[in-house]
């Protein structure tokens, strides 16, 4: 049934609010606030409905046309009907109505501006596609599986496109689709290299590079998936990155099997707005560094004088994040592996102390064991945050327990997608 609406707001995921006749809540892609749009049902929820765009009937003076031809299908972008300072403004009503939401007082002067990323386009330096029947890689088509065949994205690196467009001509003649499941393509930020990961879950035998497909990448690697992955010890792909960071130089190494930010330009400003968001310090001090992987905010911590502890685990970015530490010169640094909360709790019944506490999650969030660091005596927290709902939810935790948010500044490490980074500065009250 179609009706006709007007959208109120874009809410998380990036999907239009309004209300239809009788008042129930309709949520709608591809739609931007004050506008009047006709859509249709396309699935009914007990308090909301679901709905597709038919047509706009009123555009907002912050519609463009999506440059992607591929935007209507593809799953991976959700605003690029949004000239780009309306992305940026979108993202920070997102992460002020999250706080809101979770009844987290606002700082004084109220969530900051998003900062801007450099390059809204060409900033991947990671993609991952899966392979239709025929062997083509592509992205999935939003809300499905089905997989929409891509020769070249707007989102990734000219490197990266060059290495999709050679892919795309190649992988349905190798006979890739019976052997691997999908693909990764890696560009290391400092010097270019590529890498062309092929993703298997076949074990005997495993597969070989299927030689036309062998030159296309400085390296190309076949890794196992699922439960033959824990059997891997084959040597990674390595990758590189170069940052100037509050004046110092330095570099970070890691593999393609560590998690690293997919926008490392922006990845590089969020870095020095985090740290830029604590006092100096004379003398130095002890910082506790949790989801530390390869040591993104342990190396600058570091270097600003902290006796970093991080705690992390994945083996391969725990490595990593040692060894990045040591070539920074950082010998006081110390890494513990395993799961974050048990660690926290081993680190409360020791007494532990420190001066500050950084976290960045995953999506789902540190959750109850955010209720912990208090116990620690840190003077500050920094929380960073790819999802603006479980960040105000273990926000709220904090604030329970006597601490203020100071200051919360969103940041653009995705732009054209509703996907938004957060950096928030916790004090005691």
């Amino acid at each position: 049934m179609e009706q006709t609406i007007e959208i109120n707001k874009v809410i998380m995921g990036g999907l239009g609010l309004g209300r239809a006749a009788d008042g129930m809540a309709v949520m709608v892609a591809g739609v931007l606030p004050g506008e009047t749009v006709t859509v249709t049902t396309t699935r009914a929820h007990r308090g909301h409905l679901e709905a597709r765009l038919v047509r706009v009937e009123a555009p907002s003076p912050d519609r463009i046309t999506p440059p992607c031809p591929l935007y209507a299908t593809c799953g991976g972008c959700d605003l690029q009907h949004a000239a780009y300072p309306a992305q940026l403004r979108l993202k920070q009503a997102i992460v002020t109505e999250s706080l809101v939401r979770a009844r987290v007082p606002l700082p004084a002067g109220g969530v900051e501006p998003t900062l801007d990323a450099p390059a809204p386009f060409g900033y991947r330096y990671r993609l991952r596609l899966h392979l239709d029947a025929d062997g083509r890689p592509g992205f999935h088509r939003a809300g499905t599986n089905e997989v929409v065949p891509v020769a070249r994205c707007l989102l990734a690196t000219q490197r990266l496109n060059q290495l999709l467009a050679r892919l795309a001509e190649r992988l349905p003649a190798s006979g890739a689709a019976d052997r691997f499941s999908g693909l990764e393509l890696f560009e290391s930020p400092a010097d270019g290299t590529t890498v062309l990961v092929l993703h298997t879950s076949l074990t005997d035998p495993a597969p070989a590079v299927p030689p036309s497909l062998a030159d296309l990448a400085d390296q190309v690697l076949v890794e196992p998936t699922g439960r033959a992955a824990q059997a891997a010890a084959a040597p990674g792909a390595e990758l590189r990155q170069e940052f100037a960071v509050a004046g110092r130089r330095y570099t970070l190494t890691w593999d393609h099997r560590c998690f690293f930010q997919v926008n490392p330009v922006q990845n590089e400003r969020l870095v020095a707005l985090a740290l830029g968001l604590l006092p100096p310090r004379e003398q130095p001090f002890p910082a506790l560094d949790l989801f530390s992987g390869m040591g993104n905010f342990s190396v600058p911590l570091g270097l600003l004088g902290a006796r970093v502890t991080g705690i992390e685990h994945n083996p391969h970015s725990l490595g990593h994040a040692a060894a990045n530490c040591r070539e920074s010169g950082l010998e006081r640094s110390r890494f513990l592996e395993g799961d974050v909360g048990h660690q926290l709790r081993r680190l409360t019944n020791r007494g532990a102390r420190f001066a500050v506490i950084l976290l960045d999650p995953p999506r789902q969030g540190l959750g109850k064991a955010t209720a912990l660091l208090p116990e620690l005596g840190p003077e500050q927290i920094l929380s960073i945050s790819c999802d603006p709902a479980t960040h105000a939810r273990d926000l709220r935790l904090l604030v329970d327990r006597g601490w203020r948010l100071a200051r919360m500044i969103p940041v653009d490490l995705f732009p054209q997608t509703h996907h938004v980074e957060s950096v928030a500065l916790l004090e005691r009250n």
